[in-house]
């Protein structure tokens, strides 16, 4: 499995853990979107980007990830499990406050 795949798994299996969901989003005909949808049954939801520790998002997904930003979207990228249990806590347990 490669450390990107590993990291999907682990944000599933958090998620999961915590009551919620992650859907795996495939973009038609557009690039730079970010891959995985957060929902959380109490109205929480957010998307994640996941790389392979030390990447980062390229300059089409930066893009896309501001104008979802401007959209009203919560997007985050993670590399890491600490990145991951970040922004469960800024979400799950501040409402996003630390963004």
């Amino acid at each position: 499995m490669t450390p990107e795949g590993r990291l999907v798994v682990y944000l599933r299996r958090r998620v999961k853990g915590l009551g919620g969901e992650t859907r795996k989003c495939a973009w038609t005909s557009h690039i730079g979107a970010p891959d995985q949808l957060v929902l959380f049954p109490c109205g929480i939801h957010f998307w994640v980007e996941l790389k392979a520790p030390g990447k980062r998002p390229r300059r089409s997904q930066m893009r896309e990830f501001d104008v979802m930003t401007r959209a009203g979207c919560a997007v985050f990228v993670a590399d890491c499990p600490e990145d991951i249990e970040a922004i469960l806590r800024s979400f799950l347990l501040n409402g996003g406050a630390d963004e």
